[in-house]
C-alpha cells in the first residue's frame, strides 16, 4: 500500500476517518493525501453577502487543509500531502483516485439515519463511482489492530482474485482471521452459483485462517448488524458490483435496514470492470 486518500470537509468525522488512515500509513510507511474539494457559493437574491474571489476562497481552504496536514506530519511521522480542488466532492475524489496511483480512499461516517444521512451524501456517491476501495470510518471508531474481519457476501458472481489483494494483505499484515458470512431470506440450498462462488472465494483465500457463516435473516442487512453485534470485528467487509446486495442497499431508502448505528469500519472493494 503506496498511497492512502482521505476527502476532508474540516468535519469531527473527516478529521476521526484521517486519524485512522495515518495509523495505517504508519504502518505501510504509505503516502497520506488529504484532499478537500469545495463548490462556489451561490449567490442568494435580496440577500447581502461579502463577495469573495475564488483566489480567496482556494486560499482559505488551503490553509485550513494546511493546518491538518502538519498536524498529520508531525503526530505520526509519515509523508503527508495536501490538495484542494474546485468541484463536487464526489467528481473530484473520482478524478483524484484516477489521476494518482491510490491503493485506498478513507473516508468518515455521520450518524444514522438514510444511508445518506448515515455516511453523508459525498460517500455515497464515491462508493457508487469510485474503482479504488473505500474504508468508511464510523464517527466514534478509533484504530485498533484488526483481529477479525467480517466479509459479507452473497456468492452470486466469481471473484477476481485481484479484488481481494486489499483485504488479503490487511488479513496478513495483522494475522487476522476472516469470518465470511452470508445471509438468506430462508434456509435454502445454494444455487450452483453461489456454490462455485463459495469454492472460488475458498481458493483465494488459501493461506488465511477463515470460516464460513451461514445466516439467516428476513433483511440482509440487519442479518449482517446483528451478527456483528454477536461476533467481535474490527473490519466490516462488503463488495460493490452490478446487482450485489451492497447495491441495492445503496440505490433505495433502507431507513429501518440502516437505523442501526455501525460501530465498525466498512471496507468496500470495488468490482465494477
Amino acid at each position: 500500500m503506496q498511497t492512502i486518500v482521505v476527502p476532508s470537509d474540516f468535519s469531527p468525522e473527516a478529521r476521526n476517518a484521517g486519524l485512522y488512515a495515518a495509523e495505517l500509513a504508519k504502518i505501510y510507511q504509505a503516502k497520506l493525501v488529504l484532499f478537500h474539494a469545495y463548490m462556489l457559493p451561490t449567490p442568494v437574491s435580496e440577500v447581502p453577502y461579502v463577495m469573495i474571489t475564488v483566489d480567496e476562497l482556494q486560499k482559505e481552504n488551503e490553509i485550513l487543509l494546511k493546518k491538518e496536514v502538519e498536524h498529520m506530519a508531525q503526530t505520526y511521522g509519515v509523508e503527508t500531502e495536501g490538495i484542494v480542488r474546485i468541484g463536487i466532492p464526489s467528481d473530484e475524489i473520482r478524478v483524484l483516485a484516477e489521476d494518482l496511483p491510490v491503493d485506498l480512499v478513507v473516508m468518515g461516517m455521520k450518524g444514522a439515519g438514510g444511508i445518506d444521512k448515515m455516511i453523508g451524501s459525498t460517500t455515497t456517491n464515491s462508493i457508487r463511482k469510485l474503482r479504488t476501495p473505500v474504508l468508511v470510518i464510523p464517527h466514534h471508531s478509533r484504530f485498533s489492530p484488526i483481529r477479525n474481519i467480517t466479509y459479507a457476501s452473497d456468492f452470486s458472481y466469481e471473484s477476481n482474485p485481484q479484488l481481494f489483494r486489499l483485504l488479503i494483505k490487511l488479513a496478513k499484515t495483522f494475522q487476522a482471521k476472516l469470518h465470511v458470512i452470508n445471509v438468506h431470506r430462508q434456509k435454502e440450498d445454494m444455487k450452483t452459483r453461489q456454490m462455485e462462488g463459495k469454492l472460488n472465494i475458498e481458493n483465494i483465500f488459501q493461506g488465511i485462517e477463515h470460516t464460513f457463516d451461514d445466516i439467516t435473516h428476513q433483511s440482509i442487512m440487519q442479518g449482517i448488524m446483528q451478527y456483528m453485534e454477536t461476533h467481535a470485528s474490527e473490519l466490516l467487509v462488503m463488495v460493490e458490483h452490478k446487482h450485489s446486495f451492497l447495491e441495492r442497499i445503496f440505490s433505495r431508502d433502507h431507513t429501518t435496514a440502516m437505523a442501526y448505528e455501525t460501530k465498525t469500519p466498512l471496507l468496500i472493494l470495488q468490482d465494477k470492470n
